[in-house]
């Protein structure tokens, strides 16, 4: 009879046995543990741990971090499964993630008990998650904080119960359940449980957990240990999990080669999945929290370990304590732009500190990651604080989206213009829409939509486009970024793009699209806002009415034909939302220019005038009250450039 299944203490299959459990389930946990190890020789063919002692590993070095963060905060997610994370969940927090699945949240998502097969072929990343045990450690850190038996019983019960349904070989026809992320995840988290756990285990939960670990190692090898070295983020991961079961149990047969190949796969990327100014190059905003923690957790494994690491982590460790500084969004998240979720910096900045010799964390200011070809515009006043990221869309293709020259802007603590940003990857509005031009700060031309990204294809081949930052300027009254998307991108159908941003003293944002082309060509100039209220002022503007009140003006309001609000879709915290989108319309040929100026509070309006000239683009900005400005935009192909009786030779210049 096996009593796991018999009448006596039912256990619903695998995922299932989360609820339902004795009133007594200490001695439950112990009664079962006995039944198992008399029923499952599997578990113990390996006689080594026989013979070894409780001492089987090595100093695990994570333990002072246990109680100041929740394990999704010092773990940060990749994001397919970060965005699943937030389906069910919706939080980090563990106690709350505890008290939901004990309340049957699997049972209420999944099923039961789950049909895994059917579940990976309709909702891949809904599957893996579950496989990958993401919420286990969070029970195992409630036992280690608060010595929570029943949390302890709950884990190790279905930690039992996995083992039993999964085995590695034989009759599991699962496909994925022991391939990539999902072995790595496993790994680290049931890692993390035994450590955390290790005081509540008694000699069978031990030989449990450590025959398991062996065989995930001895998979990861596998997987990982021979495949050709790469710069995809799923094979640094890999090697970080090799480097936890080398490391921290030396007794296993493979736990050297183990160590020594892992090193050898994180060293490659740190060298070349990383632009020299550290910024990653998967161009995956949300991603880079996940990927920091890798080489943090490295050489922590390291360094308390006694093991040798290369002379490359400290200064990589440093521009990526820089990158996450600058690129974080005034609300210390990163921004939700290609494949992203926006992931908070400050656990991962914090835990960084930790590292001696680590990292200096710096003060968030303006910054042109020329390598990775982004800027960030940062400027503080006492009334008036702006951030901009402006992201020409180097890369297009697999995590990367359509949004070429597209930009994020803030204003004080207000997101005002925002990406479309991203989804769960099983949803089909991924490819429909989230990737696609359309769903993002960019110009449409003839109405194309980049055509790889706006496929039925879940993984878009990756290019590398000629989009780029061709001008960088920051002076006292004004920073100033400058894009370019060349004609020959096919989706811009011949025609040469610049798109000009800069903050003007602190008091306005001015967008600035030249277009340059023989034919005539319709244009379509798309802004997509978080859920706010957003109004037309004619066709020459828009009102924003969010927590702070901006207007975007139409410098040339003769140059529009048409200004529409309406109905887009954003992700808000992992979820589609739907929030306005503006478009602005025109047509012409020959060299083009369309300005907006962005003007924050609700006084009275400045009077605009744009002038067009040999030389480029001129705008005279009159404000009901102080001092007139006059902005000279050259023409990058001319020396100089002369309006409103002012001259310069400069790209941009404010008088």
């Amino acid at each position: 009879m096996n009593l796991l299944k018999g009448e006596l203490y039912a256990v619903p299959p695998f995922f299932s046995i989360v609820s339902g459990f004795m009133n007594d389930p200490i001695h439950r946990r112990k009664f079962l543990g006995n039944m198992l190890v008399a029923n499952s020789a599997v578990l113990l063919l390996n006689p080594a741990f026989f013979a070894c002692s409780r001492k089987v590993h090595s100093p695990f070095p994570f333990f002072p971090f246990v109680g100041r963060f929740q394990i999704g905060e010092y773990i940060p997610k990749d994001q397919g499964g970060k965005f699943v994370q937030m389906e069910l969940l919706n939080t980090e927090d563990d106690e709350t993630i505890v008290r939901k699945i004990r309340e049957g949240l699997l049972e209420q998502s999944y099923g039961d008990p789950v049909a895994l097969r059917e579940l990976e072929k309709t909702e891949l990343e809904k599957s893996v998650w579950l496989e990958r045990l993401y919420f286990l450690p969070s029970f195992a850190r409630l036992y280690y904080l608060n010595k929570d038996e029943e949390a302890l019983d709950f884990m190790l019960r279905f930690f039992r119960r996995w083992v039993e349904e999964n085995p590695r070989h034989g009759e599991n026809d699962l496909r994925y359940n022991w391939y990539d992320m999902q072995v790595a995840w496993r790994a680290i988290h049931l890692s993390w449980c035994y450590f955390l756990c290790e005081k509540g285990l008694d000699d069978d939960d031990r030989r449990l957990f450590l025959n398991s670990l062996e065989e995930h190692g001895d998979a990861l090898l596998e997987g990982f240990g021979d495949q050709p070295l790469n710069e995809f983020n799923h094979q640094s991961h890999g090697a970080l999990a090799m480097l936890y079961i080398g490391v921290l149990f030396p007794a296993f047969e493979h736990a050297g080669i183990l160590k020594e190949k892992a090193l050898r796969i994180l060293d490659h990327h740190l060298e070349y999945a990383f632009y020299p100014d550290g910024g990653n190059i998967e161009q995956m905003f949300g991603y880079y929290p996940f990927e920091t923690h890798l080489f943090r957790d490295a050489c922590l494994l390291c360094r308390h370990n006694s093991v040798e690491l290369s002379g490359n982590y400290v200064p990589m460790l440093q521009k990526m304590a820089d990158f996450l500084t600058f690129i974080a969004q005034p609300d210390g998240t990163m921004p939700p732009v290609n494949d992203s979720y926006p992931m908070p910096v400050g656990p991962t900045l914090q835990s960084l500190k930790e590292l001696s010799p680590g990292p200096t964390i710096k003060t968030r200011k303006s910054h042109y990651f020329e390598d990775s070809q982004i800027g960030v515009i940062c400027v503080e006043g006492d009334d008036s604080s702006w951030y901009l990221l402006a992201n020409p869309a180097k890369r297009i293709g697999t995590h990367a989206h359509a949004g070429r020259l597209s930009f994020v802007l803030w204003f004080n603590s207000q997101a005002v213009l925002v990406d479309s940003a991203c989804c769960n990857y099983d949803n089909p509005l991924l490819v429909k829409w989230y990737r696609t031009s359309r769903a993002h700060n960019t110009v449409l031309i003839d109405g194309k939509s980049d055509r790889e990204t706006s496929s039925d294809s879940l993984w878009a081949p990756k290019r590398m486009t000629g989009n780029h930052i061709s001008d960088w300027i920051e002076k006292d009254s004004f920073l100033f970024c400058r894009m370019v998307s060349p004609s020959g991108e096919e989706v811009n159908q011949g025609v040469h793009w610049n798109r000009s941003l800069a903050i003007v003293k602190n008091k306005y944002l001015i967008i600035h699209d030249c277009f340059q082309s023989e034919d005539q060509h319709c244009f379509e100039s798309l802004f997509h806002f978080p859920p706010v209220k957003v109004e037309k002022i004619g066709v020459e503007g828009i009102s924003f009415e969010g927590e702070e009140k901006l207007r975007f003006l139409v410098a040339n309001p003769d140059l529009p034909e048409e200004l529409t609000i309406e109905e887009g879709l954003v992700s808000v915290e992992g979820r589609g939302v739907k929030a306005p989108m503006a478009g602005f319309r025109f047509r012409g040929s020959g060299v083009l220019h369309f300005v907006l100026v962005c003007v924050p509070g609700s006084a009275a309006l400045p009077g605009l005038l744009q002038r067009d000239v040999a030389g480029g683009c001129a705008l005279r900005i009159v404000p009901q009250d102080g001092d007139e400005l006059t902005v000279l935009m050259r023409n990058p192909q001319v020396p100089e450039i002369s309006a409103f009786g002012k001259r310069s030779s400069q790209l941009f210049e404010v008088i």
